[in-house]
């Protein structure tokens, strides 16, 4: 209750100022939400007023204040190169370098599990019985759990023996706590354990681990766990993975994709659909009822899809016709913009 006032303080405050409020996880209260709906009637805020609100995708939210606002959804890129990329940009350097020397080679283990676990997620109920919540809090855990068992073992020791490090607890906690925690079904539990139990074993320190047998469907071709002991080769071993994989790395046969990309092709055709049948009668209306009749008999096409039009042919007024190709340089190659400037526009 008390965040609700201060959230109802702040927007009152801002329409008369001018001020811009975000409110964060606002998908905790879809109550509430139905009441900051009401409220927006209401208002005759500043010109310069703007409400920014972050969710996560729930269904609980009111369809009319989607509808009135509008909506930038982020979804990560797929795939294990770009899951194992954002796990290294979160975990910071000097907590994956810390000693002893073996804690990158698990924090490596640790990222690749992290990227088989969520991006079976993609292909349920083929990866998973069903879409399970796994996220980065998991990782976040799976990490503090990590570091706690090690410094227990090692107690400021600069090496660790692969035979010392407490494979039998990691595994348990991740098997049955952490990850496992989330999983109500017994064949995705016993799923998760064999991947527990393939990875985090005393034989990952071997220079020809496999993390991916039979990739592709080829026999006896193999992805190899890379050598070394420091973030730096992990991450240069990651940034050199292709960037599209087949499902054969998340342990799913090669068909599965085909299976994904039906399913998703009939969910976007039923959608379009719905769309189709939405009139302005069915969407919120800030305008008053004159100015809305006005607008249907100039252009009968409902809000919606002049909303999308009109956003459309300004964004594509915006992208130049021709890009010129960044060149490197000893200088603008150590910027990590840069980098991600020349992989979008050379390619």
């Amino acid at each position: 209750a008390e965040g609700f006032s201060l959230a109802d303080k702040a927007i009152n405050s801002a329409t008369k100022s001018g001020r811009w409020v975000l409110l964060k996880n606002v998908h905790l209260a879809p109550q509430w939400l139905v009441t900051l709906e009401k409220k927006l009637h209401t208002l005759n805020p500043h010109a310069a007023f703007r409400l920014f609100m972050t969710m996560e995708i729930n269904p609980k939210v009111p369809v009319n204040l989607l509808r009135a606002s509008r909506v930038f959804v982020f979804e990560p890129p797929p795939g294990v190169k770009a899951n194992l990329l954002r796990t290294f940009s979160a975990v910071p350097a000097t907590r994956m370098c810390k000693a002893p020397s073996e804690r990158a080679r698990l924090y490596f283990l640790l990222a690749w599990f992290h990227a088989i676990v969520q991006e079976r997620l993609r292909y349920a109920p083929l990866g998973w019985s069903k879409r399970y919540e796994f996220s980065e809090s998991d990782l976040r855990v799976a990490c503090d759990t990590l570091d706690t068992w090690l410094d227990a073992v090692a107690q400021g020791r600069t090496n660790l023996p692969p035979n010392k490090v407490p494979w039998d607890a990691l595994q348990a906690l991740l098997s049955q706590a952490i990850y496992g925690g989330r999983i109500d079904n017994d064949f995705d539990q016993r799923l998760l354990t064999s991947f527990v139990n393939r990875l985090f074993t005393v034989s990952s320190f071997e220079s020809d681990f496999p993390l991916v047998l039979d990739v592709d469907g080829e026999k006896g071709k193999k992805i190899v766990m890379p050598e070394g002991i420091r973030r730096e080769q992990f991450l240069q071993w990651t940034e050199a993975l292709p960037d599209a994989q087949s499902p054969s790395w998340l342990g799913l046969p090669n068909n599965a994709e085909k299976v994904l990309l039906t399913t998703q092709g009939q969910d976007m055709v039923t959608k379009l659909l719905n769309m189709q049948m939405l009139s302005d009668d069915d969407e919120l209306a800030y305008s008053p009822d004159s100015a809305r009749k006005q607008r249907r008999e100039s252009d009968p096409r409902p809000a919606w899809m002049r909303t999308l039009h009109s956003t459309a042919a300004n964004w594509l007024s915006m992208i130049p016709k021709d890009l010129t190709p960044l060149k490197r340089t000893l200088d603008n190659i150590k910027d990590p913009l840069f980098r991600y400037f020349e992989r979008e526009v050379n390619t």
